[in-house]
């Protein structure tokens, strides 16, 4: 039987605190939310996995943060860690705002899921081209040229012209650079007829001229398709 009060109604049950004030730990869904929407506290603990991947609007996290891993790639305006985050595993940071962090973080970094070191993540100017071809690791080689740039992967390394011909900025090349371990590195260096500035844009290593591969930058899956006034 319930028991009233003297003026006769039920007491009301106690209110179950949230979250934010018990301080639970949270699943990796809820604390996105929560970073997102800017409500999210101190020392908040992550239940796994804390995606904010894209968050171009976000600019802080909150301190002593707490999770099994943390991918903060392309968040722009996240330009510093906080104080006392702990993450387990790993933390991908490519395309992010962080440009680099204290001697013995002991953080263990990923671009674009590779594990890599800070000089990778934090250095690319100190990359060469030698060291590109140096490197045995397929996928590491492959975010290391992302990191020095094709343009000046190709000044320091050289190609083989596979195509060449002329469009409105002027003279096209589709070059590749081959990999004994690995597909070939197919890129289309192409001049802007507006601006006179230089392209080199990475293509499929199995097209075969530059209006192939001009016609797939432009999302042209038949080449024979594409007949533009002016090529930019």
């Amino acid at each position: 039987m319930r028991h009233l009060m003297s003026n006769g109604r039920v007491p009301r049950k106690p209110a179950q605190p949230s979250a934010t004030e018990n301080h639970q730990p949270v699943s990796g869904d809820r604390a996105r939310k929560f970073v997102l929407e800017h409500r999210a506290w101190d020392g908040m603990r992550v239940l796994g996995h804390l995606d904010l991947h894209g968050a171009s609007n976000l600019y802080t996290l909150p301190e002593n943060l707490t999770c099994e891993s943390l991918d903060i790639s392309d968040c722009v305006n996240l330009t510093t860690l906080p104080k006392g985050l702990h993450v387990t595993h790993w933390i991908e940071v490519a395309g992010s705002g962080i440009s680099g962090l204290s001697a013995g973080h002991g953080f263990i970094l990923r671009w674009r899921g590779v594990p890599v070191s800070d000089r990778v993540a934090f250095e690319s100017q100190s990359i060469t081209g030698q060291d590109i071809l140096n490197t045995e690791n397929v996928e590491l080689r492959r975010i290391l040229i992302e990191r020095l740039g094709y343009e000046t992967f190709l000044q320091q390394v050289g190609g083989l012209i596979r195509d060449r011909d002329t469009d409105a900025g002027g003279e096209r090349q589709l070059i590749y650079v081959p990999f004994d371990d690995d597909e070939p590195l197919m890129l289309l260096k192409v001049t802007c007829p507006s601006t006179g500035h230089l392209h080199v844009l990475r293509v499929p290593p199995y097209l075969l001229s530059c209006h192939q591969a001009a016609a797939w930058i432009a999302g042209f899956d038949n080449p024979d398709d594409y007949h533009p006034l002016v090529e930019a």
